[in-house]
């Protein structure tokens, strides 16, 4: 039996209120962190720790933020000492980006954050709901093209 109208509007709007609660969070935590991360930021972090060395292309894709977007967020990180870019040997048109020893660091501290607040996020779920929103959004996500997840 599929769902009614309403029950799919109370899906939208139980998404975007956590959403809008995580954002929240993580803008407490942006104005806490030594390093002054912004959220663009922590999320370029994330991808590079899983995917580097990756093109600004690859990035913008994996992130599905425009490519002028991710070029800004690289700059501020590469600034920073977080980020560094190489040419790529074989495409000299291309840079290959990485994370730095103080971006790796940042990262893990990023992504340590990210899954203490998730924890604390999905705590009011015994462990089988738990196992089953993972399982139901990674699907989801799936769904909407997020195939790298």
């Amino acid at each position: 039996m599929s769902l009614s109208d309403k029950e799919y509007l109370q899906i939208n709007q139980a998404l975007f209120s956590l959403a809008h609660a995580y954002e929240s969070r993580m803008a407490v935590e942006e104005t806490r962190n030594a390093l002054g991360l912004r959220l663009s930021d922590c999320s370029v972090l994330m991808v590079l720790s899983q995917f580097a060395p990756l093109n600004s292309r690859r990035l913008s894709q994996l992130m599905d933020v425009n490519p002028g977007a991710v070029s800004l967020y690289v700059q501020r990180l590469v600034e920073m000492g977080l980020v560094q870019k190489e040419q790529d040997a074989e495409d000299r048109r291309n840079w290959q980006l990485t994370l730095t020893a103080a971006g790796q660091a940042a990262a893990q501290g990023v992504i340590g954050g990210a899954v203490e607040y998730t924890r604390d996020f999905v705590s009011a779920l015994d462990e089988d709901e738990q196992q089953a929103l993972h399982r139901l959004l990674l699907k989801a996500a799936r769904g909407l093209g997020f195939d790298w997840l």
